[in-house]
């Protein structure tokens, strides 16, 4: 049986770096090459992508909740804006699913390559880092915005490459508020996180325990404050703070993995 205190670590582990800009495939990685910790099976990986996901579910719950009900409402512009933001969020989800099916192959042996892994998370310090340096400014999220948005989140999927980092950087890029991006960053990881859950069950066997349940309520509870420490980040304009971190366990990976 799988140890408890392995499916709490990997939980932990999951909860604050698949939230803060650090990459939770690249910690994982390194977290293996580092202390010989392997990686979750499929089971135990879907059991944390769903602690992940109720984090998200909670932590917006009403904006989600709007989105849901609003497009029946009688009331004329608050269904037009519940379907323009649906639009919005499916237009930038769009980019991962080609991404993921066409590059399966590229990208599967770089779980085993530490030293790519941690160039990657070099990336992910730089991308993280030029927010410093980007102006802030209070642009609509429109299509075109919300499409580079979604090519950011579909290059996350490179392991060390940070979902919300990436995210979010693009959207400032591009002129979104910061508030703004984080927010349409995290409501566009709902519909990939639902894709990733399926596609592990689907095609991969999956060996439910029962030491999976408090491992996947874990990664909720750590995920929840996790992303409300992103979003204090972001709103006070410290989300480079979290660069030089990527910088050195990246340069860790290179050097010594």
């Amino acid at each position: 049986m799988e140890s408890l205190l392995k499916v709490i670590i990997l939980a932990i582990i999951q909860g604050v770096t698949e939230f803060l800009p650090v990459s939770s495939s690249g910690h994982l990685v390194v977290a293996k090459g580092l202390f010989g910790l392997e990686s979750p099976g499929v089971a135990l990986e879907v059991a944390l992508h769903v602690g992940t996901l109720v984090a998200i579910v909670l932590y917006y719950w009403q904006d989600l909740m709007t989105l849901a009900t609003a497009p029946f409402r009688g009331d004329l512009a608050a269904r037009k804006s519940a379907w323009r933001q649906l639009l919005l969020i499916a237009i930038a989800s769009v980019p991962i699913a080609p991404a993921g099916f066409f590059l399966k192959g590229f990208i599967e042996p770089l779980f085993s390559n530490s030293r790519a892994v941690g160039g990657l998370l070099v990336a992910t310090a730089v991308i993280v880092s030029s927010t410093a340096f980007m102006r802030r400014s209070r642009k609509s999220i429109d299509v075109p915005r919300s499409a580079l948005v979604g090519v950011a989140q579909a290059i996350a999927i490179l392991p060390g490459i940070s979902r919300s980092g990436a995210t979010i950087a693009m959207g400032n890029l591009v002129g979104i508020a910061p508030a703004d991006a984080v927010r349409f960053s995290f409501l566009i990881a709902v519909p990939a996180f639902v894709g990733a859950i399926c596609y592990e069950l689907i095609f991969y066997s999956a060996d439910f325990r029962l030491a999976y349940i408090p491992g996947a309520v874990v990664s909720a509870v750590v995920g929840y404050f996790s992303l409300k420490l992103l979003i204090n980040a972001v709103k006070s304009n410290k989300l480079w703070m979290f660069g030089p971190y990527c910088a050195i366990v990246g340069l860790v990976a290179i050097l010594f993995l």
